[in-house]
């Protein structure tokens, strides 16, 4: 037992030499300064990037009254700025880049792509264009390519797509993202903002640079841009709305547009068709009910019953003489019986 206990003790003391070796030590100079209250400690926690360049303490000098210690300020860029060699854009192909309207979504005139992936590129925009009410035009240029001062963005959009539909123009850098450059020309670009604008660049640039090969770094880039484009038409869709309804309800100062009411024949107009089949029907109606009543008067018969008296009206004997009442036949009508001759004055 003893034993167990005295390896136990000896593992916590390796421990703590362990801990207490990795300890930070202060210098005697350190030491000094702090004594003296010329070392301010902890300087490095106020500051939120951490960064090579700022320092862990700050010596306050000794003839300084104040005891308010300044910090360096560190600006961290958003986009780091990649380093690259500038060349200019051939001159035989500036004429195709900024010239004339093209013909297809993807604008590679130096064929910095090769065949399968500009025909991929190319189906992506031209479904994306049937699909959505913006088009995306690609300009590709080389990551170290700069395009001529003459050739801007803005004078680009504005000579070609101005009437156009809507319309995203982006100067991509093939394996410099951080440097692509996107516009909106046509009708309805100045619906978009600035602030719009830096914002859908600044997150599809993000997207590529999490790719290191270019053609995933511009699919990436494409499919982050056209959700941002998504959301561009709807709140774009939703201004023109308001707009509509805000026409659709003109106001005057000071007085109010009167609106004249339909006349009688006017409202009534959509319901004569109905009003004028209904007579018919009922027209129709009556004389069907007419006839038949006609033809079941005339069609009727009457039938008076057959009553059995008694002979000579229940007496024992006739008169002898006189008129005589008989009826030989009862079905026979008696008007052919009336004029009746008696059995006894007929001679045989």
């Amino acid at each position: 037992m003893k034993r167990w206990g005295l390896i136990i003790y000896a593992l916590f003391g390796c421990i703590g030499f362990v801990s207490a070796q990795s300890l930070p030590q202060w210098s005697p100079e350190d030491q000094a300064l702090l004594k003296k209250g010329e070392l301010v400690v902890g300087v490095s926690l106020l500051v939120e990037s951490e960064t090579p360049d700022v320092p862990r303490a700050v010596l306050i000098p000794e003839d300084s009254d104040t005891t308010e210690v300044s910090i360096p300020e560190v600006v961290v860029p958003f986009l780091p700025e990649a380093e690259y060699e500038a060349t200019l854009i051939p001159e035989e192909y500036l004429n195709d880049y900024f010239s004339k309207t093209p013909e297809t979504y993807f604008i590679d005139p130096q064929r910095l792509f090769s065949n399968q992936e500009t025909l991929d590129r190319e189906g992506f925009l031209e479904y994306y264009a049937d699909e959505s009410d913006v088009d995306v035009r690609i300009y590709l240029f080389d990551a170290q390519q700069e395009i001529p001062a003459y050739y801007t963005m803005q004078r680009l959009v504005d000579d070609l797509y101005i009437d156009g539909p809507l319309t995203a123009v982006v100067f991509y850098f093939l394996g410099n993202p951080e440097r692509n450059q996107l516009l909106f020309g046509g009708k309805g670009a100045e619906l978009v903002s600035s602030e719009k604008l830096r914002r859908m660049l600044e997150s599809s640039a993000i997207k590529a640079m999490e790719k290191s090969d270019h053609a995933a770094q511009m699919e990436s880039f494409l499919i982050q841009l056209s959700i941002s484009i998504y959301w561009i038409e709807e709140a774009i869709a939703e201004a023109r709305g308001e707009e509509v309804a805000g026409l659709a309800e003109p106001q005057l100062e000071g007085e109010r547009l009167s609106v004249s009411k339909p006349g009688i024949w006017t409202e009534a107009q959509p319901y004569l068709l109905y009003t004028v089949i209904g007579v018919m029907s009922g027209g129709l109606v009556v004389i069907a009910l007419g006839m038949a009543w006609v033809w079941w008067r005339r069609s009727r018969r009457y039938r008076f019953p057959v009553l059995d008296l008694p002979r000579r009206l229940g007496a024992d004997y006739a008169a002898g003489i006189g008129a005589v009442i008989g009826f030989h036949n009862k079905l026979d009508s008696p008007s052919s019986q009336r004029d009746q001759i008696p059995d006894y004055l007929i001679k045989l």
